[in-house]
C-alpha cells in the first residue's frame, strides 16, 4: 500500500513541476495572440438613439463594430456588427434568430408602463427594426397586425409561409410574452 502512495506522490510532484512550463507557454502564446488581435482589429461602439428605444426600453442600445484588417495577406477589411442592450450589470446580445425562440430576456427590458396598441405598434416595429434588423432586400416583407389576441410583426415570407415576432398582451395591452416563430401560416385568401 505504501508503494502505491509513493507512486501517486511521485506523479503528483511531477505534475506540479510540469504545470509552470505549460502555463508559461500558454501565457506567451496568449500574449502573441492578443498582440495580433490588437494590431489587426479595431473595435468601436456607439449608442443608438431613437424615440422607440426611449419610449419602450428601460436600457440603452449600442452597436459594436469590429473591423478586422489585413488578414490572409490581403487589404480587405471585414466588419462584424453586434447590437447589444446595456442592462447595467450585464449585456444582452441581440442575435440573428434561426429557430422558434422565446425572448424572455428582451421582454424583461420593456418598460412596465409600455402598452402595445394600434397607436404604439408602429413604434414597436421601429424598435424591432433596430434590435433585430431586417436585410435590405426583405424590407418589403415586413408587416404587423393584431389577430386573435396577439400582435404579429412579420419579418420575412416564403411562398405562403411567413415568419416573425408573435407578441401577446393582456387585456390592458401590457406585453406578456414575445416569441419569434419561424412559421406563421396565413390562410389562403381565395
Amino acid at each position: 500500500m505504501s508503494s502505491m502512495y509513493n507512486i501517486l506522490a511521485a506523479l503528483l510532484c511531477s505534475l506540479l513541476f510540469c504545470l509552470p512550463a505549460f502555463t508559461q507557454i500558454n501565457e506567451e502564446t496568449h500574449a502573441r495572440l492578443e498582440t495580433f488581435l490588437e494590431e489587426s482589429s479595431i473595435t468601436s461602439f456607439e449608442q443608438v438613439t431613437s424615440d422607440a428605444i426611449e419610449y419602450i426600453l428601460d436600457s440603452n442600445v449600442y452597436v459594436i463594430k469590429r473591423k478586422t484588417l489585413n488578414t490572409y495577406q490581403n487589404n480587405k477589411v471585414r466588419e462584424d456588427r453586434f447590437i447589444v442592450l446595456d442592462a447595467g450589470e450585464e449585456i444582452l446580445h441581440f442575435e440573428q434568430i434561426n429557430r422558434n425562440t422565446s425572448l424572455d430576456d428582451f421582454l424583461g427590458h420593456i418598460k412596465n408602463d409600455f402598452i402595445l396598441d394600434p397607436q404604439t405598434a408602429p413604434l414597436f416595429e421601429e424598435l424591432l427594426d433596430i434590435v433585430y434588423p431586417v436585410a435590405a432586400w426583405k424590407v418589403d416583407k415586413r408587416e404587423f397586425f393584431h389577430k386573435n389576441g396577439s400582435w404579429y410583426f412579420l419579418r420575412d415570407a416564403y411562398f405562403r409561409t411567413k415568419q416573425g415576432f408573435e407578441v401577446t398582451t393582456d387585456a390592458d395591452g401590457k406585453i406578456t410574452s414575445i416569441r419569434y416563430k419561424m412559421k406563421w401560416d396565413e390562410p389562403d385568401r381565395s
